[in-house]
């Protein structure tokens, strides 16, 4: 896990098929909320701290460009994690880049409960033919960090598809988990919360 990489202008196709060494498809799980979020979502742990997060779903009777103005809208993400999220600015600075930062609630983990979670992240998007491909990655360098976050490396690849009428929403992300979270925490404790921030937390 640590010395993979997403690429760049890749399909989500062979970005799924990469990860079919370390799950079956069967391993996807459908979530359906009373907020109209759905789709299907996966967790996997991976060696050592790190965890595969993934999510697919399809957006109806919409484009490309819309999903992504959707998901770069912070008010949207808020909405859509706020039994996590406490506060999320998202600023462009420049063509294809933005700035996303994060401002988590206090987690509960098995042997207490985590302060406020703050944590930047930068995000790139390609145009692929009548889609998109965003990036994230999370800014190491970045002041307002804390040392509490749901991970110490982070990287996510969301694809946006344009089938039919509809599009498709495929996002795939591996982070290595935090251990400072809590000392000596169970690592799948704490891939709960990652993996809801970079699976569940995609699906709109």
């Amino acid at each position: 896990a640590e010395n993979f990489t997403f690429g760049r202008f890749q399909s989500p196709d062979a970005i799924d098929k990469a990860m079919d060494g370390c799950r079956s498809s069967s391993s996807f799980k459908h979530l359906s909320s009373k907020d109209g979020k759905e789709g299907f979502y996966c967790s996997t742990r991976l060696g050592g701290d790190w965890v595969l997060a993934e999510s697919k779903q399809i957006a109806k009777n919409c484009r490309p460009a819309e999903v992504l103005a959707a998901y770069l809208d912070g008010s949207n993400q808020k909405k859509w994690n706020e039994d996590k999220v406490q506060d999320i600015k998202i600023t462009r600075t420049g063509i294809g880049w933005y700035k996303q930062e994060m401002v988590l609630k206090p987690q509960r983990v098995l042997t207490g409960k985590t302060t406020v979670m703050r944590y930047t992240q930068i995000i790139r998007v390609d145009k692929i033919s009548e889609g998109f491909n965003a990036f994230v990655e999370l800014d190491l360098n970045a002041k307002t960090n804390t040392k509490q976050r749901p991970f110490d490396i982070l990287a996510v690849n969301v694809s946006i598809k344009q089938v039919g009428e509809d599009v498709h929403i495929y996002a795939a992300g591996l982070m290595r988990v935090n251990r400072s979270i809590v000392p000596n925490l169970i690592v799948f404790d704490a891939s709960g919360i990652a993996g809801a921030m970079a699976g569940k937390g995609t699906l709109w």
